[in-house]
């Protein structure tokens, strides 16, 4: 031990660099553990709180496709959620009208009560069967706001 010393006494500017090293990687090693062990296991984090409460019913999505089956404009349509997200995609006749779509998108929400529509997002995805290039149109509806926002992409 009196070696050490003795060395340490001779080298003090190497000592200080080395106990300032060997702090900072005790620091760096503690954060490390904090934030890798110390994350939710939950992909959501708290943004599902109440989804029980709110629960849509699979009367209430095939209620929705019914809806949609019966006119004859639409093709095929699926509904599926994600978190708190609705994602309908219809897919529509070659001669539908983008407005015509729109509207057939906005009467699907009457399918959803209140308490569903002021929780739950909503994103529509209209695409038109038949056409040589791909036109979707797209359309999200925040649980704050009451008409959906469309975006042509």
């Amino acid at each position: 031990m009196q070696k050490i010393i003795k060395w340490m006494k001779k080298n003090i500017g190497l000592t200080i660099i080395l106990s300032l090293t060997l702090i900072l990687l005790i620091i760096l090693t503690v954060i490390l553990i904090k934030l890798l062990a110390g994350g939710s296991s939950n992909t959501y984090g708290n943004r599902l709180e109440g989804i029980e409460e709110v629960k849509i019913s699979n009367e209430t999505y095939e209620g929705v496709k019914t809806e949609l089956s019966e006119t004859e404009l639409v093709e095929e349509s699926t509904i599926r959620l994600q978190g708190k997200i609705v994602y309908t995609t219809i897919v529509l006749n070659s001669d539908v009208t983008v407005d015509k779509a729109k509207e057939l998108a906005s009467n699907t929400l009457d399918n959803y009560s209140e308490a569903e529509l002021s929780f739950y997002d909503f994103s529509f995805f209209l695409k038109w069967k038949g056409e040589e290039e791909d036109k979707v149109l797209t359309g999200n509806k925040h649980h704050s706001l009451s008409e959906i926002a469309w975006v042509k992409s």
